[in-house]
């Protein structure tokens, strides 16, 4: 079953990747900008919808823009490379695990609870830095592991190569966590192979291969690349009121199914003193107490963190250890997760033949209460893919917008202007410049929210989302709810 489950995976990935729209605003970013970086030919600067932007290094519109390049410039292709470097991370994750442990079990069954983990899946079906980031900060990882383990000189820089590329997703980070990682189990392991030359060496030249864009941009753009790198790395160390146990308490909803057999997990191979553990619990320590420290908080920061979190719950799932608690607390996850859905399903007017699929935990609960969660987690892909999501794109109509934009100015001659609020992902829809905070000129196609201008009279409206599709929580209860929608009308002015 558990072969089953892990084959269903990749499958449920790729399903209905391109059926929803662009989520604005933080998707919007990376699909219009990689467009464009494909129409001008310049991969090195990003522009968003006509306008700078500086915020991240190049990599993520590199990888959406390989995307455009195999599928066109659509959804499917702007999230063919996160989905899978989603599955290439649970990939590395089993060969991780099967490493430290010698059970392909556990590799296997690290791969599901990884893939399935809910923080993990949303980001994998959504183009933003996340997921690149955490599939190179693990695959450095995994490559040091290789070298130290096997005593093999090739697999060192190669561990480095991938940092590098790391920071091509988001900045120093990249370096700092798998060194981080790293300094601290040899601190506490073996420090006397810190002492070895080879590691500052080639340090150096990872930093050098990784942070040449941030090199580039600051002498090209001077003090404009280091204020928004000052913004975007340096203030979030200090700027922000979340407590210290904000991520922790995060991860009993970013880590379902899985999330509450975590805790135990980690109290076991502490008190067990499992020594094949120390390398993902130090992996998790590490990137959990450092972003605690950071004073701005955000749910993604630690995702890094989760194939380590994978491996620790996979090994005390298929340890002989505390059966009891085991079997408790996964009958209590699916128990509460198939609450949850069948709520769901009354309270959106889900097609209720999704309730067919409900017992499918428990049943499988009886056989292997390991797996039981894991199912839940299948289920939750199930009813979001065609469920939730199809109902929700008939809130969505900025696309319908954007191609109707395409029909009133086909060659994209006139100007066009949105008033009374900006849609992220119109510039990609209407594949133009949008020009907005600006009195609209004579001779240009207007998007207004109705009663925000009076130039003229709407040709055809538009039933609006005004609020940030990127909570998707909040924006699904606001859609219920008809909340934070408005009507925007479209002219010629």
């Amino acid at each position: 079953m558990l072969y089953l489950i892990a084959l269903l995976v990749p499958l449920l990935y790729f399903f209905n990747l391109g059926s929803f729209q662009v989520w604005s605003p933080n998707e919007a970013f990376y699909a219009d900008s990689a467009r464009r970086m494909l129409q001008s030919g310049d991969f090195i600067t990003p522009y968003y919808n006509g306008e700078l932007r500086l915020n991240k290094p190049p990599m993520t519109y590199w990888l959406v823009a390989i995307g455009y390049s195999l599928f066109g410039v659509n959804e499917f292709g702007l999230r063919f490379m996160h989905s899978l470097l989603g599955l290439g991370t649970g990939l590395i994750t089993l060969l991780m695990a099967r490493e430290l442990t010698g059970s392909w079990r556990v590799g296997l069954l690290s791969f599901v609870v990884l893939t399935l983990s809910l923080q993990f899946f949303a980001n994998a079906q959504y183009a933003s830095p996340e997921l690149p980031f955490t599939f190179f900060i693990t695959l450095s990882l995994y490559l040091w592991l290789l070298y130290y383990r096997r005593e093999n000189i090739v697999f060192l820089p190669l561990a480095l190569l991938s940092s590098s590329l790391a920071m091509l997703v988001k900045g120093p980070a990249g370096f700092v966590l798998p060194a981080g990682v790293v300094f601290l189990y040899l601190l506490l392991t073996d420090p006397k192979e810190l002492l070895k030359l080879r590691y500052y060496l080639l340090s150096l030249f990872a930093l050098a291969l990784g942070l040449w864009w941030h090199f580039y941009q600051l002498l090209t753009k001077g003090s404009l690349f280091w204020e928004v790198f000052y913004r975007e790395n340096l203030k979030r160390v200090y700027h922000g009121n979340e407590p210290f146990y904000f991520y922790l308490a995060d991860l009993n909803v970013s880590f379902l199914p899985y999330s509450l057999i975590f805790f135990p997990a980690l109290l076991w191979v502490v008190l067990r003193v499992r020594r094949e553990y120390a390398f993902p619990l130090l992996w998790f320590s590490f990137v959990y107490g450092l972003f605690s420290l950071i004073a701005q908080k955000i749910p993604v920061y630690v995702l890094p963190a989760f194939p380590a979190l994978a491996i620790i719950t996979s090994g005390f799932l298929e340890s002989q250890d505390w059966e009891k608690l085991k079997k408790t607390m996964s009958f209590t996850l699916s128990a509460l997760i198939v609450l949850v859905l069948l709520i769901g399903v009354f309270v959106f007017s889900l097609n209720t033949l999704l309730l067919l699929l409900l017992p499918l935990p428990f049943v499988l609960f009886l056989r292997d209460y390991r797996l039981s969660p894991a199912v839940t987690g299948l289920l939750i892909v199930v009813f979001l893919k065609l469920g939730l999501l199809p109902e929700l794109e008939n809130k969505r109509h900025v696309r319908e917008l954007g191609h109707f934009i395409r029909e009133l100015d086909p060659t994209g001659a006139k100007p066009t202007y949105e008033v009374g609020h900006f849609h992220h992902s119109l510039p990609f829809y209407s594949e133009r410049r949008i020009i907005r905070d600006s009195q609209p000129e004579r001779g240009s196609v207007v998007v207004f929210r109705l009663n925000s201008f009076d130039g003229c009279e709407p040709v055809r409206t538009f039933r609006l989302y005004t609020g940030s599709e990127s909570r998707l929580f909040k924006f699904i209860m606001d859609a219920r709810r008809d909340k934070n929608f408005a009507d925007f009308g479209v002219c010629l002015y």
